[in-house]
């Protein structure tokens, strides 16, 4: 009865070494300096070895003992640090804050102006925003290839003047890199907390890629808002000042974007930070959460009909884009 008991622990404990395993074969392949702890490890075992028969919980404590010693090794590798970025993500932004705190001036705003997706003028600009005026924020989630369970996501920032700031957390390729989901599990890719303009950060997925957008009002007061722009401003920060890596499963576009939500629903479960893995149901999340604008009695299903702006809706992004992803 006690190994019947057992059987699904050691089903899941083959599992885990299984994909331990996988992920460590192409951790050497990106950075063969890591095949050192097979050597390690390797070396310790057949020093110790007394000719006695290797049980199988032996093998699998040896197993794990390289896989952690892997992991150890993958977080001492430092991020990518190429001689040169590729052209949309090249600029970092810069922010300066006057001394009451009130005013932030944001240096290499992108705002490119495209004639196809890989035909383009790039452009930054530099703008002061007062947080006072802050009035609201929009999450904003594109799909692409039909794909539901996946897909990249933005928030947008509104000010009383009517402008509008974007920041979307993107993959930061070198010159010469593409990229590849088993590539963003390995760091080779580095994290750019982009700040933009819509006619620039969405009008790149609906009117050029044709990718699905949904713009989705969130319900929270201007204290709020703020922030939650000022934590997406110490993300940017912090992934500056460390060269922070992007990660696939664990710091994507959506990693930041969940913890940017608890200041509008602190109650929200801790398991919801696996979300990005299936970054889909955030919207979800949201609705369940009451922290978006809804119509009475109004279905999820309904709200996201109502939140769907599709793709080209203002062509050639002219004045007036962001009004017509809003109508």
């Amino acid at each position: 009865m006690k190994k019947l008991l057992l059987l699904p622990l050691k089903i899941l404990n083959i599992f885990l070494i299984s994909i331990g395993l996988l992920w460590a074969a192409g951790l050497w392949v990106y950075h063969p300096i890591c095949l050192v702890t097979w050597v390690l490890i390797g070396g310790i075992w057949v020093g110790t070895y007394r000719r006695r028969k290797q049980y199988p919980g032996h093998i699998c404590r040896w197993l794990w003992g390289l896989i952690v010693l892997n992991i150890i090794a993958f977080k001492l590798i430092p991020g990518p640090q190429p001689e040169q970025w590729q052209t949309p993500w090249a600029k970092e932004p810069q922010f300066r804050f006057s001394e009451d705190g009130h005013l932030l001036t944001i240096e290499n705003i992108r705002d490119f102006e495209y004639r196809t997706e890989d035909d383009y003028t790039p452009r930054y600009r530099t703008e002061t925003y007062d947080l006072r005026t802050l009035t609201g924020a929009d999450f904003a989630a594109c799909h692409w290839d039909g794909m539901k369970s996946i897909c990249h996501t933005m928030l947008s920032f509104s000010f009383a003047d009517g402008r509008r700031l974007v920041v979307s957390a993107e993959t930061r390729l070198p010159e010469g890199m593409e990229q590849t989901a088993i590539g963003g599990l390995y760091k080779q890719y580095g994290l750019l907390y982009l700040f933009g303009t819509e006619e620039d950060i969405f009008g790149l997925r609906t009117n050029y890629r044709h990718e699905d957008l949904l713009l989705i009002p969130l319900k929270a007061k201007p204290e709020k808002v703020r922030e939650m722009l000022l934590h997406l401003v110490t993300l940017q920060q912090a992934a500056s000042a460390r060269h922070e890596a992007y990660n696939t499963a664990a710091n994507n576009c959506s990693t930041g974007i969940i913890n940017t939500f608890r200041t509008v629903a602190p109650d929200m479960p801790w398991y919801y930070n696996f979300l990005p893995i299936h970054n889909g149901d955030i919207a979800k999340v949201l609705f369940r959460h009451r922290v978006v604008h809804t119509l009475p009695e109004e279905s999820f299903g309904d709200f996201l009909k109502r939140c769907y702006v599709g793709y080209d809706p203002a062509p050639n992004t002219a004045p007036g884009y962001s009004e017509a992803i809003r109508q």
